[in-house]
């Protein structure tokens, strides 16, 4: 349960890095994430999906078929309003008081760090139903990355101005240790009403009371 604990929050927070911040119109786009991580691989195919509308964003990854549902909610203007919600198998938290700290160290999708993007134009392929174009990427540290990104769907951003301007319906991440690709697989502009609502039945806790209920 520890291994499990630590692989679904290093997921979603550098899922959610890539997406909280960033908005869209309203509508969801779902990934298929894959990874040469040994552990990341023994999960299973993991699905995420980014719920948002002009005030919101959520970020949803699941693994193991539905059996490890860890998801992340925060109001795009309230920089404190992030939380997390975690369902292991029937184990189910509600993560408050988190902060933009509590993802230092696994941001390797950070729109907000890259250091340069040099777009090709003449290099597309079609994602989703959208026609996207190649942009590889450069951080401020050592991490690298292959971005096909789209015109057709707008974003914004509610901190800092990312470097990148098209919206990335795929991103394949480099970095010393491992690469990371998630793939859009599907782009859909209805928005499920509950979709930044945490349901009924988790138990709030902080981040260090949680790390204690499953396994340190």
């Amino acid at each position: 349960m520890k291994k499990i604990k630590q692989i679904s929050i290093c997921l979603l927070l550098l899922a959610s890095i890539s997406s909280i911040g960033q908005t869209m119109s309203s509508g969801v786009v779902k990934y298929k994430m894959t990874s040469d991580n040994e552990q990341m691989a023994m999960m299973g195919d993991i699905i995420m999906t980014n719920y948002f509308d002009k005030d919101n964003v959520a970020v949803e990854v699941d693994m193991m078929g539905g059996m490890i549902l860890t998801k992340v909610y925060k109001k795009i203007n309230e920089p404190n309003s992030t939380k997390m919600t975690m369902d292991a198998m029937g184990n189910k938290y509600e993560i408050i008081e988190l902060d933009d700290n509590a993802a230092k160290g696994v941001d390797m999708a950070d729109l907000d760090n890259i250091a340069t993007v040099t777009l090709d134009k003449a290099t597309t392929k079609e994602i989703a139903g959208y026609k996207c174009y190649k942009a590889t990427v450069t951080y401020q540290d050592d991490k690298t990355g292959e971005f096909y990104v789209t015109d057709d769907i707008k974003m914004t951003s509610s901190t800092k101005e990312s470097k990148l301007k098209g919206f990335p319906l795929e991103m394949t991440i480099v970095t010393p240790e491992s690469t990371l690709n998630l793939k859009a697989t599907e782009v859909s502009k209805d928005l499920p009403k509950e979709a930044f609502m945490v349901p009924e039945g988790f138990e709030k806790v902080t981040m260090e009371e949680f790390q204690e209920k499953m396994g340190g």
